[in-house]
Parts: structure tokens; C-alpha cells; sequence
């Protein structure tokens, strides 16, 4: 016996050494990838712009917006054609690869992912680079512990490794990284699961970061110190305004989004090239009016200027606008490039326009204007990706300037709960609920993230199976009856794809109603609930109404059905969690 368990001390021991190796190589691999990935784009882009001007500057109006076209050309049709997964940013991707599929990747995720990525922000579209960042470092971790010959359970534990020594390396933020994967990975800091692996691969990757492309944050500005006063309540209409531009770029972004996926007129992999070109378009002239070129590629080389106070208030303001809108053309038209740079250059310019009413209105130095762009930075970020915690650590990291603490704090939270309180679901999670995608293995308990408050559209059925008003009983229960599955119950749908009730299976397959209209047999006035209500009230819901299924509408208003869940969905869902 005392062998026996000397040997699985022995054994254990052995296995914590191989998955620090791990840790280690995914943290090299994920900062070679990550400087190769920023070097890259920032690298094609100086190629592309200074091809834009070669025939001379007053040519660069017509020939600089065929650039993005062209790239949104080349990685539509290499996302369509040849690697589905490199689409968007990649961290809805892996997020549905971490709960869904043991956090398997291929290593051709990597590759298609760097190639179309560096292609579509490289020549110039409005998009970042750190989304796809962490898609690729989180497949090295996953690809190199398959290697080296790791059960499933430690593969899906290399992928928030890879995951943080991506955000490390890209944004040479260590402790953002660290803070990023357990609030958006695992949904909140309550659940600090393998944080010595993490830690020691991000530590590796934003030394190797460090060294190859210097000690400096990614936005070198001045380090001013600011001296704490009333000026600093101009965090509170900053943060207004940044929680109600998050909450309106989520809503334009799905709107456009489900547009471009309905399509049906134009070829997918064409709709790239399109957003690419009305993109190239908007931002050259935003590039005339303004004379920065920040709505092209990722655009942080406003924001120094900016914080200097060299940026007149109406050009950020135009900056703005456009980076706003062609971010969600860019990405809603698909593409392969993220949000995170986006979300910084659109905070940054909005905290600047804000700042700069302030200090007019109050008489107040240019120095306020500065601050404000940083404040606006941190708002925005958590107001549009929901890392209410990485919003105010990565400003810090990025600036390497920490008097704006208290101004941050407040102005960071506020926009955080104004977004949270007018669109629930966070926008990768809605990305993912808009592609259908239900992330069923959820870990167990995570503080406040626990799955019971999660929104009931990660586990809900997009596709149920329907029948029509109009149909006949006999007419529907042929036709389901064929199916592989029949069910206890069916949402009824009028011609326009509205609900109108529920018709219970037994119902429709009874002789007597045979020729009854399915209409005529719903159930009609039962409660129904949308996608971002939480899986605590919707079981509520269920136990309250006697009910086994509830189906779920639209949250826009209305009565078009999305998707149904049932009371064994979500006993599914807990045992799944329970044995997470």
C-alpha cells in the first residue's frame, strides 16, 4: 500500500513538472506568435500606405480604399473556402472550443488564422489585432500539449494558458492577460484555476515581447502625473457616454451581422470585399478631414497625440464616428481581425471629444483632454467587451501612468453597469448565441459567473422543430413522425414566423383533430422569455407555470420566435456543471 502510493505521489509530481514544461513552451510559442502576428501588421500596413501614396498624395483619395477591398477579397474567400474557424475574432471560437471540445485545436487554425489576419488588418481594414492573437496562442497551448501526449482534461488547461500569454505578449500587459482569461474565459476572478501555469507563461511571453520589440507600452504616451480635484468628475459623463456607446455598437453590431448572415443575394465570401471597400472609402476621408490615418488597421498612433493634447476636439471627434462605424461594418461583414484596438482608439477619441467640451465649459487646461482620452479608453473597453477589471489594469499597463486611479475606477464602472444593464449578454457571448453556438460544459461553480445567472441562450435550442397555423394536425404529425426525433411539445408559427402558441405532440397526433389546424389546438398565452434571461428565472419560469418547455423570443420586441429550452435542458445543464 505504501508503495502504491508512493508511486502516485511519484506519478502526480511527474505530471505537475510536464505540464510547468508546458507552460513554458506554450508561453515562447504564444509570444513568438504574438510578436510575428503585431510586426506583421504593422509591418504591411506602412508597405500599403506608402503604396497608396506612390503615384502621389493627390491620387491616394481612389487608390488607397482598393486596399482594404482587397484584403477583405483575399480572407473572405480564405475564410469561406478554406478555414471557417479564422472568421471574426477568434475569441468566440475559442471560448466554443474551450467548453465544447475539450479545447481541441488544429494546427492549421494557427496558420489560417496568422495568414488571413495579418491580410484583412494589414491592408488597411478597421479592425485589431489581438483578438486573433489570442485564438492562435490559445491553439499552440492546446496543439502543443496534444503533442506531448496530454489527456483532453490538460489539453483544455493549456488553452487559458495560451490564452494569456497572447494578451501579454500583444499588448506587453502581463496582468491584463492574467485578469482578461479568468473574466472573460471562466467569467469572473472567483475560479483562479491553474493561475502558477498562467502566470508562468505570461511572464514568459511579455519578456520575449520586451526584448524584441522594447521595454515601451504599446501607447508610448508622456508620463505626465495628474493631481486629484473636482476636474476628475469629468469621469462621470465620459462613462455615460462610453456605456451607452458600447450597448449601441453590441446592438448595430448584431443587427448588421444577422443581415449579412441572411443574405442571400450576394456570395459570403464576396460580402468581405465590400465592407472593405465602403470602409476604405469612409476612411480616407476621414484621413482628408483629419489628417490621421487611425480608422485604417488597428489606429493607435492617434491616441499619443491625442493625449498630449495635440488633436483638435473636432477631428477626434470625426475619428470617432468613423472608427465606430467601420469597425462594425469590418466585422459584421466578416473578415478575420478582432475588436480589442477598435474598442481603444473609439474610447480614447470619445473621452477626448467629452474632455474637451469639459475643460471648455469650465475653463479648465488642456491637460484635462489628455486624461479624458485615457478615461475614455478604460470605459469604452469595459462597456464594449465587458472585463470591467482588465479595462482599468490594461490602461495602467498601457500608459504606465496610474494617477487617473480614482477617475478610472468610477468612470470604468459605470459604463460597465450601463452596458450589463441595457444588453445582459456580453458581446462575445452574443456573438457565439448568434451563430447558434450553446456552450453546454460549463465549469462548475464561478462566483458571480455561476452558470444558474448565465443567460438561458447558452444552452437554449436554436433549431426546434415547428409546425405551421395554417397545417393541418394530420398533415404535421406525418411529417414530424419522419423525423429522428419527436418531441413532448412544438412552437407554432404563423406564416411570418411569429409565435402564436404550442401544440402538444399527443394533441396533433389525435384522430379527432386530424383535420383541425394546428392553430386550433395551440396553446396560446404562455409565458416566454429571450435569450439573455437568466437560467435561474426561466426555471422559475417553468415550476411556476407547470410547464416542461418555454419558448423564447426575440429581446428586440415582438413575437418572432429564436429558439425553445426545456425544464430537462436545464437539469442537463447542472449535472453537466456538477461533473465539470
Amino acid at each position: 500500500m505504501t508503495e502504491k502510493l508512493r508511486n502516485l505521489f511519484k506519478s502526480t509530481e511527474e505530471h505537475k513538472k510536464r505540464f510547468m514544461l508546458l507552460c513554458v513552451l506554450t508561453g515562447l510559442a504564444g509570444g513568438a506568435l504574438a510578436i510575428a502576428f503585431h510586426l506583421s501588421i504593422s509591418g504591411l500596413f506602412k508597405a500599403v500606405w506608402k503604396l497608396g501614396g506612390a503615384l502621389g498624395e493627390e491620387n491616394r483619395w481612389w487608390l488607397m480604399p482598393l486596399f482594404p477591398a482587397l484584403g477583405g477579397l483575399v480572407a473572405g474567400a480564405g475564410v469561406f473556402f478554406f478555414a471557417k474557424s479564422a472568421a471574426g475574432s477568434g475569441i468566440p471560437q475559442t471560448k466554443a472550443a474551450f467548453y465544447n471540445n475539450f479545447g481541441l485545436f488544429r494546427l492549421s487554425d494557427i496558420f489560417y488564422r496568422f495568414v488571413f489576419g495579418v491580410v484583412f488588418c494589414g491592408f488597411g481594414n478597421s479592425a485589431g489585432r489581438e483578438g486573433p492573437t489570442v485564438h492562435m496562442c490559445s491553439a499552440a497551448g492546446s496543439v502543443l500539449a496534444q503533442k506531448m501526449g496530454f489527456a483532453k482534461p490538460q489539453v483544455r488547461d493549456a488553452v487559458p494558458v495560451g490564452m494569456a500569454s497572447g494578451i501579454a505578449a500583444s499588448f506587453n500587459a502581463p496582468l491584463s492577460a492574467i485578469s482578461f482569461v479568468y473574466e472573460e474565459l471562466f467569467g469572473g476572478l472567483g475560479k483562479m484555476k491553474n493561475i502558477g501555469g498562467v502566470v508562468v507563461a505570461v511572464a514568459i511571453a511579455a519578456a520575449l515581447a520586451r526584448i524584441v520589440v522594447g521595454e515601451n507600452p504599446v501607447i508610448n504616451v508622456s508620463h505626465a502625473s495628474f493631481r486629484t480635484g473636482w476636474w476628475m468628475l469629468v469621469c462621470l459623463p465620459i462613462a455615460v457616454c462610453a456605456g451607452f456607446a458600447g450597448d449601441f455598437f453590441l446592438s448595430l453590431l448584431l443587427k448588421l451581422r444577422g443581415r449579412a448572415k441572411s443574405e442571400r443575394r450576394i456570395p459570403k465570401w464576396l460580402l468581405p470585399c465590400l465592407g472593405g471597400l465602403s470602409v476604405g472609402v469612409a476612411a480616407t476621408f476621414a484621413y482628408y478631414i483629419t489628417g490621421y490615418d487611425s480608422v485604417f488597421s488597428v489606429g493607435y498612433n492617434v491616441l499619443v497625440p491625442a493625449f498630449d493634447g495635440d488633436v483638435a476636439v473636432g477631428a477626434m471627434l470625426v475619428i470617432f464616428v468613423f472608427k465606430f462605424a467601420c469597425t462594425i461594418v469590418n466585422y459584421a461583414l466578416g473578415g478575420s481581425g478582432g475588436l480589442f484596438s477598435p474598442a481603444l482608439v473609439i474610447g480614447g477619441t470619445l473621452g477626448g471629444c467629452v474632455g474637451g467640451l469639459f475643460a471648455v465649459v469650465f475653463g479648465l487646461d488642456s491637460s484635462v483632454i489628455g486624461a479624458s482620452v485615457m478615461l475614455g479608453m478604460g470605459a469604452c473597453f469595459a462597456s464594449i467587451i465587458r472585463c470591467p477589471v482588465t479595462s482599468i489594469i490594461m490602461v495602467f499597463e498601457l500608459t504606465l501612468n496610474y494617477s487617473l486611479i480614482l477617475p478610472l475606477l468610477a468612470g470604468n464602472f459605470i459604463a460597465y453597469c450601463i452596458a450589463k444593464r441595457r444588453h445582459a449578454v456580453g458581446l462575445y457571448d452574443s456573438l457565439l448565441m448568434q451563430d447558434g453556438v450553446t456552450l453546454k460544459k460549463m465549469t462548475p461553480y464561478r462566483g458571480a459567473g455561476d452558470w444558474r445567472f448565465l443567460p438561458i441562450g447558452s444552452i437554449m435550442t436554436y433549431d426546434p422543430s415547428v409546425v405551421s397555423a395554417s397545417e393541418t394536425c394530420a398533415h404535421a404529425a406525418a411529417r414530424l413522425s419522419s423525423k429522428e426525433r419527436v418531441f413532448r411539445a412544438y412552437p407554432v408559427l404563423d406564416g411570418g414566423g411569429a409565435l402564436l402558441g404550442v401544440a402538444n405532440s399527443i394533441d396533433i397526433g389525435m384522430e379527432a383533430n386530424a383535420e383541425k389546424k394546428c392553430a386550433d389546438i395551440a396553446r396560446r398565452g404562455l409565458p416566454v422569455a429571450t435569450p439573455d434571461t437568466s437560467i435561474t428565472k426561466v426555471a422559475n419560469m417553468l415550476v411556476d407555470a407547470d410547464l416542461m418547455e418555454i419558448c423564447l423570443v426575440s429581446p428586440s420586441g415582438g413575437s418572432k420566435l429564436v429558439g425553445i429550452v426545456t425544464l430537462h435542458d436545464i437539469t442537463r445543464q447542472q449535472n453537466a456543471s456538477a461533473d465539470a
